[in-house]
């Protein structure tokens, strides 16, 4: 599949499996991520961050069916966007939390995200 790259970050996130995560990114990615008030700008960073995430119970994310939209930019690269929802157990219970989010993804060799970006919906 030509745009796989977000259904292949999701089954990474929710099986934990931080080198497959970390495998999506190119090299000089950028992560706005939901969870942080800055953006992280380094592998490590990325890294941390997901550690952090994947650590807590029951952790993962779902793609909301029907919302992601595709740009191509000439086969030089695409950007996906579309609403997921984060979620984890806390004290027993599930939190979900509703976000957008857009993957700039860059094809070259292979397909990488050059730039990730993820923020919760505002309130209604």
């Amino acid at each position: 599949m030509k745009y796989e790259i977000p259904q292949i970050w999701v089954k990474a996130v929710n099986t934990g499996n931080l080198d497959a995560i970390m495998d999506c990114y190119d090299e000089e990615a950028s992560l706005f991520a939901t969870f942080e008030q800055m953006p992280i700008t380094s592998r490590e960073g990325i890294k941390n961050y997901f550690v952090g995430f994947t650590s807590r119970d029951d952790a993962g994310v779902k793609i909301k069916e029907g919302t992601q939209e595709i740009q191509d930019f000439d086969g030089r690269g695409y950007l996906a966007t579309g609403l997921y929802d984060f979620y984890y157990s806390e004290n027993g219970s599930q939190v979900r939390h509703p976000a957008r989010y857009s993957f700039m993804v860059k094809v070259d060799q292979s397909a990488k995200i050059a730039h990730h970006h993820s923020s919760l919906l505002p309130s209604a």
